[in-house]
């Protein structure tokens, strides 16, 4: 063990610090052998640690915790001291996001790397989950784990330590003065709390809108206000995308009520009681309710969110604003439009103050600035009627358009509930991925995220697919086709699949996404694609959107999707006269 580390090790266990990362590169055993002995000098009890197997000292300690990056929300609402993440069994962006927000005041997260100069180049087994059949052997550099290691390399408060010794610093907590209350940890907490129990008070009531980041007490607040609302013997439903985002919600009210009765789903005095359901069954059956609570609004469809507006009249919609999966900014952008025009006296609150850690937390700024979850710098004040350009984007310029590739990203974030920070991964990382951006003075406007898909790569698999025996990786156009029109001539055909397209809301209805999509196809055509199209919940807007750009809808689904509550529906638009008479033929034999 270096002196550097274990002159660092002193310092941590001498005083309190910040919370932190740290990178441990090398050889993974040897990697492996030193977070082991790290953790075991700093006195950690409870860790939880991230990988595919378990190091077998971990194992014989019933205290610490280990698995796989895929089942990372498990663990949401839960707290550690410190998260292990072997990034040698495969690196989810999303899950150290969301990760990141488990890490205790004073603790740390570890990642385990490769050295970092060769770690770009290590073939990451979680690859194969994020690359469409047929372009896995293109993708042997990680564009990502460059833009990773230069957030590494360049943050003052990142720990590195290697064979060659440790770089870096402690950063020593602040001296605060604890916030006094029986319940609360902040008096935003407080104010929250408050506002929850009005809608219930309220004679003419109307949606509550909470937001906040990670850590800043607000399914906390859920929870105080829920314990209250029991002992006064009212029923209030809880509602999330999945019940492991509202166990911090029970945890905080069981906490104020010990002696009730706690089941996983249901916290109960006899009299009021706090219960979950999911969101389709809450549609469903409408279960009677004082008031419903639905914590992580964000990652739910707006469509949905309305619904349950229109049969419960006291309703408490929280959200992240940076979140692991669905965006709390696109929260704000689009569900609060519908709020603010049909509830004219909600009520809304921001939760500023960490509770969790403190103000400018070394690890929430690093994930935030390293996953793009910060403000990008675009400027509405800039907005003109300016010089129009286009540019297309992969892999390696994007390290070069950091600004661009921030002002797309935060975009696409707004306009599509369901970009999450793995999105970030597969535009740097997928060869078939590519961004089409429109710029106006140097400013990203409007930008698409496009797929290609089909070719003859698919050929030997056609029949197969045609029949429902084989589904791969990606290629969502051409396998969708080929099933529905039971032909295997639809699978090996080239397309460009718009993904997303999204246009910066103070630009929207002029034309722009037009434009976008007349570029978009220009360069289509010129590397001999057949078709664009695109695959989306059916909502009459996005379906008029499509037609008004003469897209033709050549599959619509029967059945609502439980995420978005619309059918599927999926759009196309022939770029040759060949390809179009190829489309007639299927569409007549169908």
């Amino acid at each position: 063990m270096s002196p550097q580390l274990n002159q660092w090790l002193k310092e941590r266990t001498a005083s309190p610090m910040q919370r932190q990362l740290m990178v441990i590169s090398g050889d993974q055993q040897w990697c492996i052998a030193e977070a082991k002995d790290i953790a075991g000098r700093l006195g950690l009890d409870n860790y939880l640690w991230v990988s595919n197997g378990q190091p077998e000292a971990i194992q014989a300690n019933q205290a610490n915790q280990a698995n796989q990056a895929n089942q990372f929300r498990q663990h949401l609402g839960r707290e550690y001291k410190a998260v292990v993440y072997n990034c040698f069994d495969g690196l989810r962006a999303s899950a150290l996001a969301a990760l990141s927000g488990t890490v205790k005041q004073t603790g740390l997260m570890i990642l385990l790397t490769p050295e970092l100069a060769v770690w770009p180049e290590y073939q990451d087994p979680q690859k194969p989950q994020r690359i469409s059949y047929g372009f896995l052997d293109k993708a042997t550099h990680s564009y990502f784990v460059d833009w990773l290691v230069n957030q590494i390399q360049t943050d003052p408060h990142v720990v590195h330590y290697s064979a060659q010794g440790l770089k870096g610093i402690n950063v020593s907590l602040a001296t605060v003065t604890p916030f006094s209350h029986h319940s609360c940890k902040s008096a935003e907490q407080v104010q929250a709390v408050d506002a929850i129990r009005n809608v219930i008070r309220q004679s003419s009531p109307s949606p509550l809108v909470l937001t906040a980041d990670r850590g800043r007490g607000k399914s906390s607040a859920l929870g105080i206000a829920a314990a209250s609302l029991i002992d006064e013997g009212k029923h209030i439903l809880l509602c999330a995308p999945i019940v492991a985002a509202v166990e911090q919600v029970f945890i905080r009210a069981l906490a104020l009520l010990p002696n009730h009765q706690r089941s996983r789903l249901e916290l109960s005095s006899g009299v009021g009681k706090l219960f979950f359901q999911p969101i389709d069954r809450i549609l469903l059956e409408k279960p009677e309710a004082d008031i419903l609570l639905v914590d992580e609004a964000a990652a739910l469809p707006a469509p949905l969110l309305q619904k349950l507006c229109e049969h419960y009249p006291r309703i408490v919609f929280s959200t992240t604003i940076h979140g692991y999966e669905g965006s709390g900014r696109g929260f704000e952008i689009r569900f609060k439009q519908y709020i603010q025009k049909h509830y004219s006296h909600f009520k809304q609150q921001h939760l500023n103050q960490p509770i969790r850690w403190q103000s400018g937390d070394p690890l929430e700024r690093f994930w935030f600035e390293a996953l793009l979850m910060t403000d990008s710098g675009f400027s509405k004040a800039n907005l003109s009627a300016g010089e129009l350009t286009t540019l297309s984007l992969t892999g390696e310029l994007l390290k070069q358009h950091k600004a661009l590739l921030h002002q797309a990203f935060e975009l696409m974030i707004n306009a599509h509930y369901q970009t999450t920070p793995d999105d970030l991964v597969r535009i740097f990382d997928a060869p078939d991925q590519h961004l089409h951006l429109l710029l106006e003075d140097g400013q990203v406007i409007a930008a698409a995220q496009i797929n290609l898909e089909g070719s003859k790569a698919l050929e030997e698999l056609a029949n197969d697919i045609v029949e429902g025996k084989r589904r791969v990786k990606g290629h969502l156009l051409p396998q969708r086709l080929g099933f529905v029109f039971k032909h295997t001539e639809p699978i090996t055909l080239r397309y460009w699949r718009i993904v997303r397209i999204a246009v910066q809301p103070e630009r929207q209805q002029q034309g722009l996404g037009s434009l976008l999509l007349a570029k978009i196809e220009t360069d289509a055509k010129s590397q001999e694609i057949d078709f664009l199209g695109s695959s989306f919940a059916a909502s009459e807007d996005v379906l008029a959107f499509w037609k008004k750009a003469q897209y033709q809808l050549v599959y619509q689904g029967t059945k609502k999707d439980a995420s978005s509550g619309e059918v599927s529906a999926l759009v196309l638009k022939s770029l040759s006269a060949e390809a179009a008479l190829k489309l007639k033929q299927l569409k007549r034999c169908h």
